[in-house]
Parts: structure tokens; C-alpha cells; sequence
């Protein structure tokens, strides 16, 4: 007598469906995973790795638990699709491992550089916006426009606090003294009167390249009357600033130090006494020729500086020159701290790497901490992102250790 099998009943083909559907879908979170993580660790692959390095950044951490659940998942279903199961299982580990060591290297360099990362709080980045305690005019645009400046009080400070001037980026063209509030905050917190100063904004009718600096040296000279008001110590001045941001920063320090800087309100300009910038534009020419959109290589960052200087180098050499970090460069000049992404594409790190080599070379005390596997702007894809935490706790490390 012959013996056969029943054929699947309704209940079996729907079960097998809806487990092939959960693979299809387990297997494109571990391909994603890869290809996040090939992205970063191979540099020059294009939109993959642009798009890599600024992932990795603000949503590492939650990527690798979100892999570490998917390949638990893939494992059961396994169980009853095993060929399909086993390649959505490996592809998921091969993902999963791969990225977490990615995030760990970005934690180890923190930590190599005084920083420190909370992965369990990176697991959740997220948005936040902190009013300031005060928005003074402290000085006029050309056009009779206020120029204002966001105040965030010390907190817990016990005299006169540490001021921290932060100079806002967005290629010289957008951004205001308002962005980056809850890291203001977070540094006023820490016992440090902060202050976040605007400045005008280039149009391609109106380029700023010699009016910027001098308007954020306007601001300097105005804190020795008023910082003790706020709680600050004007003799402890400590000048940020990211990206545009970091150009002026470090050229309003350094021509600061020479006492070439003119301030647009008049007044002795104070020598800050220190300088903490990211990803700063100090090699103008150099970004230009090959500074590209994050995640976009075929869209140069030329345009940004174009509009800032009203032309190319080669039509205006002069302002590309009087912009630039290196020739503003004197061994007056105060302790600077560079914070690199190391695959910035908006402002290759060539550039930066090179201005703290030459103010070293003058006899500055200049540091470069490169930050692996990061992209331009790193830091701002969410509050207590990988990025966000690097940035926040070994720039606090270096302020710190120097009293500030």
C-alpha cells in the first residue's frame, strides 16, 4: 500500500508567503546595513559613501540594533525557509558587524581625543531647540539691518565665566545666530557664558568677504563692557565657529593676534584665547576646485564661495587670498583646535590639515582631531547622535583642560 503526503493546506502557503515576505524585507534591511558600511569604509564610491559617511553620524548606533533585531528575526524564519533564510542571516550579520565596528572606531576616537560617547543615548538622536536667555542688537548691516546676538547665560558658574563666542556657518549665504541652540545651551550649562553672533548674509549683489569678519570683531569688542553684566569673563574669550563659520573664526583670531583686524564699530578687537572650529573653509581655493555637495558629487560648492568673494580665484586672487587661513597665519596667534571629518566633501580636509600643520610649523599651539567616517557637518543630524556627542564632549575635554 502507497502512502502519500497531504498537499499544503490554505494555512501552510499563507505561513510560507508571509516568511518569504519577511525575508524579502529582513534582507533589505541587511543590505542596507552593507551598504552603509561599505560606504564608509571605502571612501570614493561616489553618492554611496557620501551618503555612507553622513548616516553613520547621526543614525550608526540605532542602525546596528535595528540589525541585531532583523538577523534575530531572519534566524526564526529560518527555521522554515532554510536556503533563503541562511543568505538573509549572513547577510544581516555580515551588516550588522560591519557597522558596529564603524561605530566603534568612532567611539574609540572620541575617547582617544578626551571625548566620550554614550551609545545608549546615541541609540535615540533626535531634535531640540533651546530659546536663548537674550537677543541684544549689538550692532547695524550696511543696509541699516540689525545685527543681533543669541545669549545663553552660565549655569552653576561660581565667578565669572569662560565666554564662548560661536560664529555660525551656511557657506557665508544662510544660517543665523540662532542655529545650533541646544548646543549652546549644552556649553552654557557646562559653566560657560555663551554667545552666538550674526553677521550679513552675501548675496550675489552683495558679496562679504570684507565685511563679515569685521562685523563679528564688532561683537568682540563690545564684551569687555558687556559680559560682566551676563556673568562672562572678558579676559577668558574663546572664538567657534563651524564651517564659514570656522573661516571666520580663525581669521578674526589670527589677524586679532597681528592687531590687522578692523572691526566694523571701531574699538580695540580683544585677542580671543583660544579658537575651536569645525570643518573650517580656511583653503577657500581649494574648496572651490574641489569642494562637492554631501552626498552629491556632481554639485560643486563653488557657488557658495563665488557669491561670499563676487568671483572666482582667478578673477578676484586678492579676496581668495584675504579670506585664506594660512597667510592670516602669526605666532601670536591663540591655541586652535581643529575638528576634521575625514571624508568631508563640502570642505576637504586637505585644507584645514594644512592650515594647523603651518600654524604649528609658526609655533601656535594647533591641534587637528580628525573625525572618522564622518562627512561635512557631521554633527547636526540629531541631539546625541554619534556626531553630535564627538563634537560636544571633546570639544568640552579641550575647553576644559585649558580653563575655559
Amino acid at each position: 500500500m502507497t502512502v502519500t503526503s497531504a498537499p499544503p493546506g490554505p494555512r501552510h502557503r499563507v505561513g510560507g508567503l508571509l516568511a518569504g515576505l519577511a525575508l524579502l524585507l529582513l534582507g533589505a534591511v541587511g543590505l542596507l546595513l552593507v551598504l552603509v558600511a561599505l560606504g564608509a569604509l571605502v571612501p570614493r564610491l561616489g553618492p554611496l559613501s557620501g551618503n555612507a559617511t553622513i548616516t553613520v553620524q547621526t543614525y550608526g548606533p540605532p542602525l546596528v540594533v535595528v540589525g541585531v533585531v532583523a538577523t534575530l528575526v531572519a534566524l526564526v524564519v529560518r527555521l522554515r525557509l532554510r536556503r533563503a533564510g541562511t543568505v538573509v542571516v549572513g547577510l544581516g550579520l555580515v551588516g550588522t558587524v560591519a557597522l558596529g565596528v564603524v561605530v566603534g572606531l568612532v567611539v574609540s576616537a572620541a575617547g582617544a581625543a578626551g571625548g566620550a560617547i554614550d551609545l545608549v543615548r546615541a541609540i535615540d538622536p533626535h531634535g531640540d531647540v533651546s530659546l536663548p536667555d537674550g537677543y541684544p542688537q549689538y550692532g547695524t548691516g550696511p543696509g541699516g539691518e540689525p545685527l543681533r546676538a543669541a545669549v545663553y547665560r552660565p549655569a552653576g558658574a561660581a565667578g565669572p565665566a569662560p565666554i564662548l563666542v560661536y560664529v555660525h556657518g551656511g557657506g557665508w549665504t544662510a544660517g543665523s545666530e540662532l542655529d545650533n541652540s541646544s548646543d549652546m545651551r549644552w556649553f552654557a550649562q557646562r559653566g560657560r557664558l555663551v554667545i552666538s553672533v550674526g553677521y550679513t548674509l552675501a548675496t550675489p549683489q552683495r558679496p562679504t568677504w570684507d565685511l563679515a569678519a569685521a562685523q563679528v570683531a564688532c561683537a568682540l569688542t563690545q564684551l569687555p563692557a558687556l559680559a560682566p553684566g551676563l556673568g562672562g569673563d572678558p579676559t577668558r574669550i574663546v572664538l567657534s565657529g563651524d564651517s564659514a563659520g570656522g573661516q571666520l573664526a580663525v581669521s578674526v583670531a589670527n589677524h586679532a593676534a597681528s592687531r590687522t583686524q578692523p572691526s566694523a564699530c571701531g574699538g580695540r578687537v580683544p585677542v580671543p584665547q583660544g579658537v575651536l572650529v569645525q570643518y573650517p573653509a580656511v583653503d577657500p581655493v581649494g574648496a572651490w576646485a574641489d569642494g562637492r555637495f554631501p552626498g552629491h558629487p556632481d554639485e560643486p560648492g563653488r557657488p557658495l564661495l563665488e557669491t561670499y568673494t563676487g568671483g572666482t580665484p582667478s578673477q578676484v586672487p586678492d579676496r581668495y587670498t584675504a579670506i585664506a587661513g594660512i597667510p592670516a597665519i602669526t605666532p601670536a596667534a591663540p591655541p586652535t583646535l581643529a575638528l576634521v571629518p575625514s571624508d568631508d566633501e563640502l570642505v576637504p580636509p586637505a585644507g584645514p590639515e594644512a592650515f594647523v600643520a603651518a600654524a604649528r610649523a609658526a609655533g601656535v599651539d594647533a591641534t587637528t582631531v580628525t573625525v572618522p567616517f564622518a562627512n561635512h557637518a557631521y554633527d547636526v543630524g540629531g541631539i546625541s547622535s554619534l556626531g553630535n556627542q564627538f563634537r560636544r564632549s571633546v570639544s568640552d575635554r579641550w575647553l576644559t583642560d585649558r580653563g575655559w
